[in-house]
């Protein structure tokens, strides 16, 4: 074979591998979150009966709070809803998550959201009753869920309720 066919092919694969390197390092994954003991979560309720939601009344939100009782930092990670016309984020004093979809329908993040010993916060649900069009009138129910460092509640969902009405 021609040598400058050989260097020519092992450029091409050492340009391959160095790009899909590059590439692959540089999107998102799902973070990692490790069970510490002392952190524990306090949810003030987890599900909610919206009655009544009025199609052309626009996004609806409903809070969660939630509350660290414990000794230890709480980590709250990997937000995801049921459905892409509901997304799902943190808040508290010190920080504010981006918004985050249905699962498998947006990229994993490696936020982490943290709370300290004695510190409150919110997991806010947003439902988007225009989504699926007027046809979407009726029943609807919707979860979103959360992971945590709680070695007692590691995964934790929030469900809301509702009827979506012209």
């Amino acid at each position: 074979m021609n040598k400058k066919f050989i260097i020519s092919i092992i450029i091409f694969i050492v340009a391959v591998v160095g790009f899909a390197i590059v590439f692959a390092g540089n999107g998102s994954s799902k973070a990692v979150i490790e069970k510490t003991l002392g952190a524990k979560i306090q949810i003030d309720h987890s599900s909610k009966n919206l009655g009544n939601i009025i199609y052309d009344k626009g996004v609806v939100p409903h809070s969660f709070p939630i509350k660290n009782i414990g000794t230890k930092d709480l980590e709250i990670a990997n937000l995801s809803t049921s459905c892409a016309c509901t997304k799902v984020l943190f808040k508290s004093s010190n920080d504010n998550s981006e918004r985050f979809g249905m699962k498998g329908m947006s990229q994993p993040s490696d936020w982490k959201g943290i709370l300290k010993p004695g510190e409150s916060a919110e997991i806010v649900a947003e439902f988007d009753a225009q989504y699926h069009g007027p046809q979407g009138v009726g029943p609807i129910s919707r979860t979103v869920s959360i992971e945590t460092n709680d070695p007692d509640h590691p995964y934790v969902e929030f469900n809301f309720e509702g009827e979506v009405v012209k």
